[in-house]
């Protein structure tokens, strides 16, 4: 018998997913989550991911905020999801580019013919 293969297209049944209630989300994340945990190859990486899945899910159990626990069921996916994907199993970084301000000149004075703002 032939291992299935975990990628990021067959992780998650979306249509299923798609129907669970909020709580039933978080333990479908949950339980997969830790079977991803079981097939990973490194030894270390799957306890570390065993390890920090049960103390980010031990420590969001007591929110009440629809809002906030679909925030936490979606931040979980795409960590999952990107853990597949990249074959990583930590949070990959997130790179904040600065925006600077653009100043624009003001138009020139119709008046002024130097041409010298």
């Amino acid at each position: 018998m032939s291992k299935k293969i975990l990628t990021a297209y067959n992780a998650i049944d979306h249509t299923y997913f798609s129907q669970l209630s909020q709580r039933n989300k978080a333990l479908y994340m949950y339980r997969s989550i830790l079977r991803l945990a079981n097939k990973w190859e490194s030894d270390s990486q799957r306890e570390d991911i065993r390890n920090e899945t049960r103390s980010t899910f031990q420590k969001n159990k007591d929110l009440t905020d629809t809002e906030i626990i679909n925030d936490k069921i979606e931040e979980a996916r795409s960590r999952m999801l990107t853990a597949l994907h990249y074959n990583i199993p930590y949070e990959k970084k997130k790179y904040n580019i600065p925006k600077y301000q653009i100043q624009m000149k003001p138009p020139p004075d119709p008046k002024d013919e130097s041409g010298i703002c």
